[in-house]
């Protein structure tokens, strides 16, 4: 799968207001934990909720998470995706493309 694409997607979402699901993406719990991880390290994101249970991510939380200007230029620097992104309804088959 496209990190990239993940991880615009899961931006862009935040940005609306929306709050990403690990269903939605049909990912299992390890890579859904990295990519959390990932998004709280680099800064994209704040108020992401990682929980863990010896050492394993157990929980991953979006409720309360707001984009950071270091994930609105994310947004801007990979807007070539802003094209065929056509929200999360439509997540699955765009991550194929």
């Amino acid at each position: 799968m496209n990190r990239k694409k993940l991880l615009y997607s899961i931006l862009k979402e935040i940005e609306q207001g929306n709050e990403p699901k690990q269903s939605d993406y049909e990912l299992d719990d390890e890579q859904w934990g990295e990519l959390a991880e990932l998004i709280r390290s680099e800064g994209f994101a704040r108020n992401i909720m990682i929980q863990y249970a010896d050492d394993t991510v157990y929980y991953v939380g979006y409720h309360s998470a707001k984009i950071t200007m270091s994930g609105l230029e994310f947004l801007e620097e990979n807007n070539a995706f802003t094209k065929t992104y056509k929200g999360i309804k439509e997540v699955r088959d765009w991550l194929k493309l």
